[in-house]
């Protein structure tokens, strides 16, 4: 396993410094909570809790340091995201149960986290009438304002992003309407917390409220990119954006609609649909697709995964979730191993487990699928009368960096059922790989189990303050203020870089 080389940092004290010179954007001070700031190459994950599927939860980060081998993990702090509404701050849940939410990413300048939710607080949306909201089920509720709802109108719950900086502050204006009706908000990134890319479901496949949008920090609409599918994560990457999918299209036309796509604008970075060029980059076209398989692969030794092996030289679809960029030729894919094609004990045995894809000759190329240690089961085994039953069928969050020819990755698990017990796992692979024989003693490891009745989502490293030029380090320090020396890991370049 290898490790970042810790670098030196100047902490310099004083939380007016830190507000008035460290922060590019200004955000709300969170409720109080053992987070006061991050550090900066320690690891956060999101969880949620609760006893009864479908059910509102507040949203917890949890915060893990790691040794020097990347082998194990110690929990330093959690930070509990807001539960009231305050001034032009929304509160914000989770659904517990709900397996494609709460994706965390780190912004593209390294500065915040992002995280999706609801703008209700948990216990009011628990304990109230049906009619209230319309639905027992948090994900089923509308996000539709009064004026967008035919009949008798409920409560508009809106999808909430929550911009958290380093110093453990927490800004949730940007209140959605609109977005996601009835279904779920499963991700948002952002470059510096001015504006954020959101992704999610709608109500139905033709639902205008689902798939990629756009909208400035603050904003109570959004607008729309690509809401020609539902969606699952987005992100940013050498200034394109990327997206998910896993969608179970019509059983007519071509479309692959389970893929990584990327999606750009005229000058770059979209931020309507006008001038959009969509590319499906992973998977490449299938020799099934004319029989309507899209979105598969063809299964192979260095792709079978000890589940589906009985598809062996037939094809399997892929469910990605989450995924990182090692460079610009290499990208590593989260799937769940759930996917929405196919019949159960067939194609739909899926893909699950963490993929590498190597790009070749201007096409992606799918060279292994790293399983082992996550002791996959069939997903044929889900049962929604036992929700709690366990089993890992694949991966879901995902966050990595790459150091001298080697890259750690860090992901959490997918459960068979809704509220089957979870994890979070560590694997190194070694970048120049390309067949399993190759990377075939690389296994994950659990650093961290979820106790009872906490599902763990989302994966992502701790977000960092823009270090104070020198100039203004040794003013401050002139006059007066008190500063002192520490290790920290180096800044995580999340676009796949490595770097100090």
């Amino acid at each position: 396993m290898v490790r970042s080389i810790k670098e030196t940092a100047v902490l310099i004290g004083g939380a007016a410094v830190a507000a008035g010179f460290l922060s590019s954007v200004a955000v709300t001070t969170a409720m109080a909570d053992p987070i006061t700031s991050f550090t900066a190459g320690d690891l956060v994950i999101d969880t949620v809790t609760g006893t009864t599927l479908d059910s509102a939860s507040p949203m917890t980060l949890q915060e893990f340091s790691l040794n020097a081998s990347g082998t194990s993990a110690t929990s330093v702090g959690t930070l509990a995201l807001p539960q009231t509404t305050v001034g032009a701050n929304s509160a914000i849940s989770g659904e517990y149960g709900s397996a494609s939410e709460g994706i965390l990413q780190q912004s593209v300048n390294g500065q915040y986290l992002t995280i999706m939710g609801y703008g209700v607080n948990a216990a009011a949306f628990n304990s109230a009438p049906l009619t209230t909201y319309g639905t027992s089920a948090l994900g089923q509720t509308t996000s539709l304002t009064a004026a967008q709802q035919t009949g008798t109108p409920v409560t508009t719950v809106p999808r909430v992003v929550a911009l958290i900086g380093a110093d453990g502050s927490v800004n949730t204006s940007t209140a959605l309407t609109g977005v996601f009706n009835q279904n779920n908000p499963r991700s948002a990134v952002t470059v510096d917390g001015t504006s954020f890319y959101v992704s999610g479901q709608g109500a139905s496949k033709t639902d205008p409220t689902q798939g990629v949008f756009y909208a400035p920090l603050g904003a109570t609409t959004a607008t729309a990119i690509d809401n020609s599918t539902d969606t699952r994560s987005v992100s940013i990457y050498n200034n394109t954006l990327y997206v998910s999918r896993d969608y179970n299209p019509p059983k007519s036309g071509n479309q692959n609609f389970t893929n990584i796509s990327s999606l750009v604008g005229p000058n770059g970075l979209p931020t309507s649909s006008t001038g959009l060029t969509t590319t499906h980059i992973t998977p490449p076209a299938s020799p099934f697709s004319a029989g309507g398989n899209n979105g598969s692969i063809t299964l192979t030794p260095g792709t079978q995964n000890g589940v589906n092996d009985s598809r062996l030289g037939s094809f399997v679809y892929l469910s990605p979730e989450q995924y990182f960029f090692a460079n610009s030729t290499t990208l590593y894919v989260a799937d769940s191993g759930q996917p929405k094609n196919g019949s159960v004990n067939a194609a739909a045995l899926g893909e699950g487990g963490l993929q590498k894809w190597s790009l070749v000759n201007g096409a992606w190329t799918l060279d292994y699928d790293l399983v082992a240690g996550l002791n996959l089961v069939n997903n044929a085994n889900a049962n929604s009368n036992t929700p709690t039953a366990s089993g890992v069928t694949g991966l879901f969050g995902l966050t990595g960096e790459v150091v001298n020819g080697q890259v750690e990755l860090f992901a959490t698990s997918y459960g068979l059922n809704e509220l089957s017990p979870s994890y979070l796992y560590e694997i190194t692979d070694t970048l120049s790989d390309t067949t399993i024989a190759e990377a075939g003693v690389e296994a994950f490891q659990t650093l961290y189990s979820a106790p009872d009745d906490t599902s763990i989502r989302g994966v992502a490293f701790a977000p960092e303050v823009t270090p104070i030029p020198a100039t203004w380090s040794m003013m401050l320090l002139g006059l007066g203020v008190l500063g002192f020396i520490g290790y920290r890991r180096p800044k995580v370049n999340t676009t796949g870089f490595s770097g100090a």
